[in-house]
């Protein structure tokens, strides 16, 4: 069919050409960043949709394998269909085991689903949220012990998780699993950044902040480096 055919040219476009699904050319600067010829495997926390905004799609096309993990149920059809290849993990993540409440917002402003009602109130989304979803936390130490195979690469993660990264980052297993990048969103100036929990947390774990993109206003994407690398 019409359909297929368009389909199948826009793949081979895609896979082709560095064309970016990010909102500011993150997935590109993170190709940049890894300067890997073989493809590894990534994490995305708080993945959302899989082609919209994606810091990862880039990378399935050119047969990374992904751990994509995200509180929102509805998600999971969506990865079946688009990166049947990836693993969906239908989770919210945390330091401990539990269950949070998971906030759902209508279709226009779902990219900001959140675990987080603090950042309902500050952007002021109280009359959009559409549910609410009890949804089981595990940390991300017990996920990758489960979903990652022996001797796979650890690329990168990228984190999106409206304001809960450095619980998410606190959950992991930094002894056991250590990507080459890190990549976490912020609505903070740079100069908060620089000087922020997060990026205290990671200095810790030795990896170093190196740059950070500009999608609009103080939003963005931090990189972090692992240092232990060099």
């Amino acid at each position: 069919s019409i359909k297929t055919m368009k389909d199948w040219i826009k793949d081979k476009i895609y896979r082709r050409f560095n064309i970016s699904f990010s909102k500011s050319g993150d997935d590109i600067q993170l190709y940049k960043l890894l300067k890997a010829t073989v493809p590894g495997t990534y994490v995305d926390v708080g993945c959302w949709h899989p082609l919209k905004y994606s810091n990862t799609y880039y990378f399935y096309l050119r047969n990374w394998r992904g751990i994509c993990i995200d509180p929102n149920p509805e998600l999971a059809a969506l990865y079946r269909k688009f990166r049947p290849t990836d693993t969906f993990v239908n989770n919210a993540i945390g330091r401990q085991p539990g269950e949070l409440t998971y906030y759902m917002l209508d279709d226009a402003n779902s990219s900001m689903n959140t675990l987080d009602f603090s950042q309902i109130q500050k952007n002021r989304l109280e009359s959009h949220v559409k549910k609410q979803l009890p949804v089981p936390l595990r940390p991300l130490a017990d996920i990758l012990t489960e979903q990652l195979k022996p001797g796979e690469r650890l690329d990168f993660f990228d984190v999106d998780v409206e304001g809960l990264d450095l619980e998410v980052l606190q959950s992991n297993d930094w002894n056991r699993f250590r990507p080459k990048v890190v990549a976490i969103e912020t609505n903070q100036s740079l100069h908060d950044d620089m000087n922020s929990h997060v990026t205290g947390y990671m200095a810790a774990q030795s990896y170093e902040l190196v740059g950070k993109t500009v999608i609009h206003g103080h939003l963005g994407n931090l990189f972090f480096i692992d240092q232990l690398l060099k």
